[in-house]
C-alpha cells in the first residue's frame, strides 16, 4: 500500500507527512504552539531533521498567515513586543548552533524550565514557600528578566526544530489571559519567530527547489488543519482548554526530557 513512490519519497513518507503537518495545523490553529513538539521530529524519523525543519518552515508562515486572520488583533501586543529581541537573539544563536551543538542540552533544559513553569502555576511552588504568587490569580508585567529566559529559548529551540511551543506556551501561561487572546498572542509571536528565521534558513541554502516542492504539496494539509484548530477552538470552553494547555507543556517537557536524556546515553 505504501510502496509507491512521489518527488522521489516513499508512501511512507507521505503518510507521516501528512499525520506531522496535521498535528502542526491543527495545535497552531487551536491549541497554542505547545502541543506540536512531536511534528518535526516525526518527520525526521524519515529524512532526518535538516530536511524535515526545512519542509516544515514554509508550511509554518502559511499557517501564520491563516492564525493572523483568524486571530486578527485579538493578541496581547504588549507581551509580543516583550519577546522580540529575545527571540531574534535565541534565533541568531540557533543558527550558530544548529550543526556544532549537542541539541539534547537544549531539550533537557528547556524540560527543566517547563517544569518549574507547570508546578509554580499549580500552587505547589506557594504551598512549599518558594513562591509568594499564585499563577492564577496575579498577572505579572510582561518583559524584565523572565522575557530574556524564554525568549531566547524560544528562538533557540524553534530554530533548530520548530519546538518552540513548549518555551512560548510556558511563557504566555504565565498571564490570566483568556484562551483566544493566549492563542492570538501565540500565533502572532510564532509568526514574528518564523519570519526571524527564515532568511537565515534561506542565506544556508536549506530552500532548493525539491525542498519547496514537497512543501507545496503538503500545503493543502496544512491550510486544512489550520482551519480545523480554528473551529476546534471557538467550541471548547476556557477551563478545559487551559487544562489541555499545561497537560500539553507536562507531555511536551516530558518527551524533550525522554529525548535529552535518552539522547545524551545512547
Amino acid at each position: 500500500m505504501f510502496d509507491f513512490v512521489f518527488l522521489d519519497q516513499s508512501g511512507w513518507f507521505w503518510l507521516v507527512a501528512v499525520l506531522a503537518v496535521t498535528s502542526m495545523g491543527v495545535s497552531k490553529g487551536g491549541f497554542g504552539s505547545g502541543m506540536n513538539v512531536a511534528s518535526t521530529p516525526m518527520l525526521a524519523l524519515l529524512i532526518g531533521p535538516v530536511l524535515a525543519a526545512a519542509i516544515m518552515l514554509p508550511l509554518l508562515i502559511a499557517m501564520d498567515v491563516l492564525g493572523i486572520r483568524a486571530y486578527w488583533r485579538r493578541w496581547h501586543l504588549p507581551t509580543v513586543r516583550s519577546l522580540i529581541l529575545p527571540m531574534l537573539a535565541g534565533v541568531i544563536v540557533g543558527i550558530v548552533l544548529f550543526a556544532v551543538v549537542d541539541p539534547n542540552w537544549l531539550r533537557i533544559l528547556l524540560a527543566l524550565v517547563a517544569y518549574y513553569v507547570l508546578v509554580d502555576r499549580w500552587g505547589l511552588l506557594r504551598a512549599l514557600g518558594l513562591s509568594a504568587k499564585r499563577a492564577r490569580q496575579e498577572t505579572p508585567a510582561p518583559g524584565g528578566w523572565v522575557s530574556w529566559i524564554f525568549g531566547p529559548l524560544l528562538g533557540i529551540t524553534s530554530t533548530i526544530a520548530h519546538a518552540g511551543g513548549a518555551a512560548g506556551s510556558a511563557y504566555l501561561l504565565r498571564f490570566n489571559f483568556d484562551k483566544t487572546t493566549f492563542q492570538a498572542t501565540t500565533i502572532l509571536t510564532f509568526t514574528i519567530v518564523n519570519l526571524m528565521k527564515f532568511p537565515f534558513y534561506l542565506a544556508i541554502g536549506q530552500f532548493p527547489l525539491s525542498t519547496l516542492t514537497l512543501s507545496a504539496v503538503l500545503l493543502p494539509v496544512a491550510a486544512a488543519a489550520m482551519l480545523l484548530g480554528v473551529y476546534l477552538h471557538r467550541i471548547v470552553p476556557d477551563r478545559p482548554y487551559f487544562i489541555l494547555m499545561e497537560t500539553a507543556l507536562f507531555i511536551t517537557a516530558s518527551k524533550l526530557m525522554w529525548d535529552g536524556v535518552t539522547g545524551l546515553i545512547g
